[in-house]
């Protein structure tokens, strides 16, 4: 068994204790089978006061195990009042971004890294949209960027599909 403490993003001063335990049982059968069961809970109470029931999944692999818990532990706390929260003051920001400079050249590949300091709600990408200018045109290059992270800070990359090194008067 193995204890852990989840806060809520947008109250840094509650912290509920969590348990999971991951065992194995053996099914009879040709080839005496394991099967991982996996069991996460909590002595918290829900929003009504009532103690929240355990989550207990079957059939749990290597491949799957990061998802069932990341699902389970959100499930459990969909289930607790966090309250009070916080407001969520402060916009993300741009925390850096390369390359930088004057004369960049054009094989560069282009990465920003976005923050947001909690407590916060997360940082909303759905209806961002990453423009590029080339001091003459806009070009929308939303759908070309690769985003990676987390709501609290993602790094976007993009590299240029077609990169043209001559030009010709």
């Amino acid at each position: 068994m193995a204890i852990f403490y989840v806060r809520h993003s947008l109250n840094p001063n509650k912290t509920v204790k969590f348990n999971i335990t991951l065992r194995y049982f053996v099914i009879k059968g040709e080839e005496g089978e394991h099967m991982w069961t996996l069991e996460i809970g909590t002595t918290h109470k829900d929003i009504n006061g009532d103690p929240i029931s355990s989550k207990k999944i079957h059939k749990v692999s290597a491949n799957n195990l990061d998802q069932i818990i990341e699902e389970a532990i959100a499930d459990l706390c969909f289930q607790i009042d966090w309250t009070p929260l916080v407001v969520d003051k402060e916009a993300p920001f741009v925390y850096s971004f390369s390359p930088t400079g004057d004369n960049i050249p054009i094989a560069s590949n282009i990465e920003i890294i976005i923050k947001e300091n909690l407590p916060a709600a997360g940082i909303d990408l759905f209806s961002a949209k990453i423009i590029l200018n080339n001091s003459m045109l806009d070009f929308d290059i939303t759908d070309k960027v690769i985003v990676e992270g987390d709501p609290y800070i993602y790094t976007l990359k993009w590299s240029p599909e077609l990169r043209i090194y001559n030009t010709y008067d």
